[in-house]
């Protein structure tokens, strides 16, 4: 799959959790969910494929795992992701940082991830992840995103355009 067929099928899935939602509970709509986990868990997968050669796949890799611990998976639709294609993921995130072939974009959003310090706790062995962009002078979010582009980039996007403190490019 393309990342724009990544970011259809996240919108497609994070739809479907929100509508379930909103449904009364019941055992089918608490099947329909636990089917969403596990379509989520294949599109992160893809992502932790694609990640150590596709800076954007990364970054929504590391979100999707960020997300999958910060917020309610009923709300996400993400549960129970695969550990290794999460291990994946901070490998390849490893690698850039210590090639030094980080993007500004890569990290700020590293910055803003590590307020929860717990939620990448159990990578701490790969010695690049030992949050060596996080201090004072690159904890800022940047004034402003991409709104538009930002739609297109899956739950990821979606996260990043409802935070208010952006203005638009």
């Amino acid at each position: 799959m393309t990342l724009q067929e990544l970011a259809y099928k996240e919108n497609e899935l994070y739809s479907k959790a929100i509508d379930l939602y909103h449904q009364p509970q019941s055992t089918d709509t608490g099947k329909q969910l636990k089917e969403i986990f596990i379509e989520y868990k294949n599109v992160h997968q893809l992502y932790s494929d694609l990640s150590f050669h596709d800076i954007e796949a990364l970054k929504r890799g590391l979100f999707i795992q960020w997300y999958a611990l910060t917020e309610p998976n009923y709300l996400t639709g993400i549960a129970d992701l695969d550990k290794s294609a999460e291990n994946k993921v901070i490998q390849a995130l490893n690698e850039i940082i210590s090639a030094n072939k980080t993007d500004n974009e890569l990290i700020w959003m590293l910055n803003y991830y590590s307020k929860w310090d717990w939620v990448f706790e159990r990578h701490k062995s790969f010695k690049g992840f030992e949050t060596n962009f996080v201090n004072e002078e690159n904890s800022q979010l940047p004034d402003a995103i991409d709104r538009e582009k930002m739609k297109l980039r899956g739950q990821m996007g979606k996260y990043w355009n409802s935070l208010t403190g952006f203005s638009n490019i």
